[in-house]
């Protein structure tokens, strides 16, 4: 053997390794080193070997002079898919997004479909026949064994790992908890199918002690999906079983445990038996189909084609979720998944790229099932029975339930190698039959190679940056230092610039520099001012920054608004800057009564800016009125969407008793309180409006309850001493005040008022000290 067919061996030997580790590794992987442990980092993984194996696979290609290449009609239907995958992504609301995915959120970004085609084609051109199916499917499940016995181990709070994140019994390597029952129910299901496949005794033990386990993990989950994804795959098993009976003698022995489990599964799906064992698991949110249908259906009628741009379904939820939700707890909760996996694939890849995603998979069924039909009996068959089995069980999966990255790698793997069985012709080009087919050949690879290096590039720097994030973030909730944080996140975002939710928080961190600069008394006046300039300066320019990356995110409008609220009478215009960044924020997100309650907030400022002013000048006085009928309007449209939002009902009446329609006030208090019965605030506010309007007896009532929410609610005891005083009861008032001195050792005005009643004056009598504080102001702060 020459050196250059040794070279070919050894890049051969070296692009099967990483595709191995790469298939071993899958199921396991996480690091606590970014925020999100699993996914993101499943990904850079992903992407890391396939990039290195492909790009050794095409320096096999141009040493050995010619290009082989094994055909089949899959692969043009993957070439279509791949095509609208990145027209989509080209014309998407947010092409970063589209083409990496969110920080906490990726499955379906463009760089993971072409890495998915990628190691679809690696894997149908470099092994073949029933050893490199079987082998790669086996290191699948040694590993996907680890997987199982840890998530069983979790689902049922037995903690192996040191961290917090790890000592939750919803923590796996997979994904959630449902996304680690459908892939035990594919587990169970290939592992079952290979029982009756090999007949090494070890391995079919190892199978049998893996199937256990993974129905171990169906029965505690016992989630209705799971039990149709088995009862799939357990269908097409006795299917293809019955079908064959013909080549096995009428041999059906092997048929019992398919038979079984579809039984099983059929019991769980139509009479949903409860079990008397359950863990605590957390529930899982999600949409409904029938909500996510609407969406989608929004969706498409502005987006047909091409949909909003891979990982862009988030946006569309903002924008054209219903109403009805908002009478849910769940309102303000922004969903980045539909109901099924099909329904995000539309939203975000149109109608073409469902068609495309349908005609791949039916032709993928189509070939398949012909080779089924036309094989002989043996090994390999009833290996890929299981196999095409499983993925069609999984791809059910993707119109009933959202799949996470391992899912659909497993999803690509599978149909990987059954494409193996199917795919007989192989043709090959000779590089080196003409200079120009030489060029060419040579011109596509380097445009391939500097295509998979710059996206490798592309992942490197946001796992780097993602990295310092993360420790950004440990150092202000760990360390308790916030500069040395901010410092890391700064950098994070030197190190990738486009990742808009870095600036989104970094801008409220600059924010909570703001409140440090206000409570800092070791600098003079001018020096705070500065501080306090500069720090707001940055919260603006980073939450600016995050609207420019990505426009559509109306998180990033909102946090805008928030800044340039929070700054108003500290830097000029920052209220007009507030309104249009809410208003903007509207526009993608129009039923959020959060920000049309901030939008009043907005106007009370203002109005709170202009009173001092009102006493001398008229014009103020009336800009101060139409603030606050401003504000009203907001507060309504707040109601509007949310009936119950109990923000916009507390803030309407703050405004109401700030014109002096005490009785409005009370009215709309008093609706609140029916929204929240247990809110303090909401307790100790109602109270003082019956005060003021001279309704004692409810107002005692008031703040009694207040005080039984929160004892130590000072204030609550400080309108109750004075109605108790009022009535006579001077002891009960005593008790009162004492109790308040007791919570405010220092408070000058308790002490007087103390003495007031133990020499049997009226609490507010005046003394040498000087009349106390008017019970229509608060005079207590309370910490």
């Amino acid at each position: 053997m020459n050196n250059e067919a040794k070279n070919i061996l050894i890049l051969d030997k070296i692009v099967r390794a990483c595709i191995y580790l790469l298939v071993f590794l899958m199921p396991l992987w996480f690091l606590p080193i970014t925020v999100d442990i699993i996914a993101f980092n499943k990904q850079v993984l992903m992407v890391f070997l396939i990039v290195i194996a492909l790009i050794l696979w095409l320096a096999k290609l141009l040493s050995q002079g010619e290009f082989s290449w094994k055909d089949n009609k899959l692969n043009w239907m993957i070439l279509a898919f791949l095509v609208i995958y990145i027209l989509a992504t080209i014309f998407s609301l947010r092409p970063y997004n589209s083409l990496m995915g969110f920080a906490t959120h990726l499955g379906g970004s463009l760089i993971n479909i072409l890495s998915f085609a990628a190691l679809y084609i690696l894997i149908l051109n470099s092994f073949k026949g029933f050893k490199g199916i079987f082998s790669l499917i086996f290191t699948f499940l040694i590993s996907s064994a680890v997987a199982s016995i840890f998530g069983l181990l979790q689902i049922w709070g037995k903690f192996i790992f040191p961290w917090n994140f790890a000592k939750l019994s919803s923590f796996n390597t997979i994904g959630n908890v449902n996304a680690l029952g459908i892939f035990s129910a594919i587990i169970l299901s290939l592992s079952l199918t290979l029982l009756f496949s090999i007949k090494k005794v070890g391995v079919k033990i190892f199978l049998g002690i893996l199937g256990v386990i993974n129905f171990l993990i169906l029965l505690s989950l016992n989630f209705w999906v799971l039990w149709i994804v088995l009862g799939v795959a357990m269908a097409i098993v006795l299917i293809f079983g019955l079908a064959s009976l013909h080549q096995t003698g009428n041999q059906v022995g092997w048929l019992i445990m398919p038979m079984i489990f579809l039984a099983i599964a059929l019991l769980f799906i139509l009479f949903k038996p409860a079990l008397p064992l359950n863990p605590n698991l957390p529930i899982e949110l999600g949409l409904s189909h029938r909500g996510s249908l609407n969406i989608i259906e929004k969706t498409l009628k502005e987006n047909p084609i091409l949909g909003t741009g891979p990982e862009t379904f988030v946006f569309n939820y903002s924008k054209y979720k219903p109403i009805t939700i908002n009478k849910t707890a769940f309102w303000n909760i922004r969903f980045v998944d539909p109901a099924a996996e099909v329904f995000s694939l539309i939203s975000d890849t149109g109608i073409l790229g469902l068609l495309a995603f349908l005609a791949m998979i039916g032709m993928f069924g189509f070939l398949t099932i012909r080779k089924k039909l036309t094989d002989k009996l043996t090994g390999l068959s009833r290996i890929n029975t299981g196999l095409f089995a499983s993925w069609a069980a999984l791809t059910v999966s993707w119109f009933i339930y959202p799949q996470n990255l391992t899912l659909t790698f497993l999803f690509w793997l599978l149909m990987a190698l059954l494409a193996i069985d199917f795919s007989i012709k192989e043709k090959k080009y000779n590089l080196r039959a003409s200079s120009k087919i030489a060029l060419v050949g040579s011109f596509a690879f380097v445009i391939i190679i500097l295509a998979v290096v710059s996206l490798l590039y592309l992942e490197s720097t946001k796992f780097i940056a993602e990295a310092k994030y993360k420790n950004g973030l440990d150092a202000i909730q760990i360390k308790g230092n916030l500069d040395e944080g901010i410092n890391k996140i700064i950098r994070a975002t030197v190190i990738n610039p486009y990742e808009d939710r870095t600036y989104r928080n970094l801008s409220q961190l600059f924010l909570m520099k703001v409140n440090q600069d206000l409570a800092q008394t070791d600098i003079n006046e001018q020096e705070k001012i500065n501080k306090i300039q500069v720090d707001a300066s940055n919260a603006i320019n980073s939450a600016t920054r995050a609207t420019t990356l990505s426009p559509q995110n109306v998180a990033n409008w909102i946090v805008r608004g928030d800044i340039y609220k929070r700054v108003i009478g500290f830097i000029g215009g920052a209220e007009k800057w507030a309104e249009e960044s809410y208003e903007q924020a509207l526009t993608l997100e129009p039923l959020n009564p959060f920000v049309y309650t901030e939008l009043g907030k907005i106007h009370v400022s203002i109005a709170d800016i202009l009173t001092p002013q009102a006493e001398k000048d008229e014009e103020a006085k009336i800009q101060i009125m139409q603030h606050l009928d401003k504000a009203i309007e907001f507060y309504n449209k707040a109601v509007e969407t949310k009936s119950d939002y109990s923000p916009a009902h507390f803030d309407l009446a703050m405004v109401f008793d700030r014109q002096g329609k005490t009785k409005d006030a009370i009215a709309k208090m008093e609706d609140n309180k029916q929204y929240t019965p247990k809110d303090v605030g909401i307790a100790f506010q109602l109270a003082v409006l019956y005060y003021k309007d001279s309704q004692f007896d409810k107002a005692k009532m008031e703040f009694i309850r207040t005080i039984d929410l929160d004892p130590s609610f000072s204030n609550a005891r400080y309108f109750l001493g004075l109605l108790l005083d009022r009535e006579g009861d001077k002891e009960a008032a005593i008790e009162q005040f004492e109790k308040i001195a007791e919570l405010n050792p220092d408070n000058n005005l308790i002490k007087q008022i103390l003495a007031n009643l133990r020499t049997g004056k009226s609490a507010l009598a005046p003394s040498e000290v000087g009349p106390p504080t008017e019970p229509e102001e608060i005079p207590i702060e309370e910490k």
